[in-house]
Order: structure tokens, then C-alpha cells, then sequence
């Protein structure tokens, strides 16, 4: 019998090693209303009341995801060891690994839907400024300048350094103050003298444009974007948002325009090996 039971303890203990070395620490950019231990569970784990039906199936090899607050410190966690890979869309993957020549793509992961929207604060104001960037969108869209500035912004840009944009300015009209991050590149993306060149930052150029009103480009910390509009500093925010059975990283207050830009595939960066 204790031999037994000593042949039971000794696979335990070699399950967990073999767990222990196959586990994979993954970096994501951090979600704001959701914790690193339910999206573990939502993603690789037990459904949880925000994933409802939705999960992806365990990974086979184990996955803990870590959150951090920026680009700058997703690449430095990776550097210095803390996480395995980063998973960054596959536009901002591309122009990262384009950029650092000791990075490169180790996988394509295909996981739910990924979407660029506008975020407003739900109020009066908020809610008439959803509408005016809706109806933007879709003159935009059904115009083919959308696609125009997707393959200037986001295709072409992830290869090559995206142009200043300079919002168009209209005498008399009003000021509406646009936050830009500068964490997802090329798609939110500051150029290295201040000015905002990113996909987003076109695109409110051209809904700008449409609706005749003009912006004031504010440069703000991502995880502050929610705080932004709540407090009035800014009256819009681009928002990266997850859809996996109900939306992720929207806020209480937060309301979000119709996506202009979506996508699944997620791409794992991780060092080159020596």
C-alpha cells in the first residue's frame, strides 16, 4: 500500500513539473474591467459570468496571462524574462517586430473578435457625439475612404513610418478634444516630435472633416483613457475592445461608437533565439 501510494505521489509531483516547464507566461496590454485571473479563466479556464458560453479550450501546453499597462512595458517584461511571449494584434505585432531586431512572430493565434471603436462618456454630450462619429463612419465607409485609410494607416504603416496627421480646421466650429495613446502602433501611434500618425487619429480626421467640427489632439497614458472622459478632459477616446460573449475593457459610463476596424488574429512576439 505505501508503495503504492508512493507511485501516486511520485507522478503528482512529476505532472506538475512537466506542467511547470511546458507553462507559458503570456503579456497582454491590460484589460480595464476585467482581472488577469478572470481573463485566465475566460480564455484557458472555467467560464465565468462575463464569458457566459464562450471559451476558447485549454491550451495544451498552459497559459498565465499578465497584464501590463503599456507597449513599453509589455517589450521590457519580455526583455528582462518576466513573460515567455506578448500577444499583440497582428498590425501593431508586425511594425514591433519591424522595429526591434531582436523580436520576431512565433505564432498566429485566431481568438475572438477585436474591434476599433470610439469611446464617449455616456451623458447627453456623449451620446450626440456617438451619433455624429457613427454617421461620419459610415459616410466614410460607403465612400471607400475608409478603405483608403486603412491600407495608408494600418497595412502600409506596419511596414513603414505612418505621416503626421494634421486635422483640417474650420473657422467658428466647435472643439472637441480627441485623446490619443500612442500604444498601439501603427494604429495609435505619436511620432517621435510629439505629433499624432496613427490609423485612429486619420480616421477622427476624417470624421472630423465630415462633420465639420474641430479637434484638439491630447496625448494621454492608455489605462486613463476611461478617467479622461469621465472627469471632461477629453470629449473622445479610441477604444480597442474584445468581444468574447459579451464586450471586454468598457467601463461603467463608457459608451462606444459602431468599429470602424476589426480583426481575430492575434500575433505571439517573442525574443529571437540566440
Amino acid at each position: 500500500m505505501k508503495k503504492f501510494l508512493c507511485a501516486l505521489i511520485f507522478i503528482a509531483l512529476m505532472s506538475n513539473c512537466v506542467f511547470a516547464a511546458d507553462f507559458i507566461r503570456v503579456g497582454e496590454l491590460t484589460k480595464l474591467n476585467i482581472s488577469p485571473e478572470d481573463f485566465n479563466n475566460l480564455v484557458y479556464g472555467i467560464p465565468t459570468a462575463k464569458s457566459k458560453e464562450f471559451r476558447m479550450k485549454p491550451a495544451p501546453d498552459g497559459r498565465q496571462t499578465k497584464f501590463y499597462d503599456s507597449l513599453n512595458a509589455l517589450i521590457l517584461a519580455l526583455n528582462k524574462g518576466e513573460v515567455d511571449e506578448i500577444l499583440l494584434p497582428k498590425d501593431v505585432a508586425n511594425y514591433v517586430v519591424r522595429n526591434n531586431d531582436t523580436l520576431e512572430i512565433s505564432a498566429i493565434n485566431h481568438v475572438f473578435p477585436n474591434y476599433l471603436s470610439f469611446g464617449f462618456k455616456d451623458d447627453e454630450e456623449g451620446r450626440k457625439l456617438k451619433s455624429l462619429f457613427n454617421d461620419a463612419i459610415i459616410t466614410l465607409e460607403n465612400s471607400g475612404r475608409l478603405a483608403m485609410l486603412k491600407e495608408t494607416y494600418v497595412t502600409d504603416a506596419a511596414f513603414n513610418e505612418p505621416e503626421p496627421v494634421r486635422p483640417e480646421k474650420f473657422d467658428g466650429a466647435e472643439i472637441i478634444k480627441i485623446a490619443v495613446t500612442g500604444d498601439m502602433p501603427p494604429i495609435d501611434f505619436i511620432a517621435e516630435d510629439g505629433i499624432p500618425a496613427g490609423f485612429n487619429t486619420a480616421v477622427m480626421a476624417e470624421c472630423a472633416k465630415v462633420a465639420k467640427i474641430n479637434l484638439e489632439l491630447v496625448n494621454i497614458d492608455a489605462t486613463a483613457r476611461a478617467a479622461a472622459l469621465v472627469s471632461g478632459r477629453v470629449n473622445v477616446v479610441f477604444w480597442f475592445q474584445t468581444r468574447a460573449g459579451e464586450t471586454l475593457d468598457v467601463p461603467e459610463g463608457i459608451i462606444l461608437s459602431e468599429p470602424y476596424y476589426n480583426w481575430v488574429e492575434m500575433y505571439s512576439v517573442k525574443l529571437k533565439e540566440k
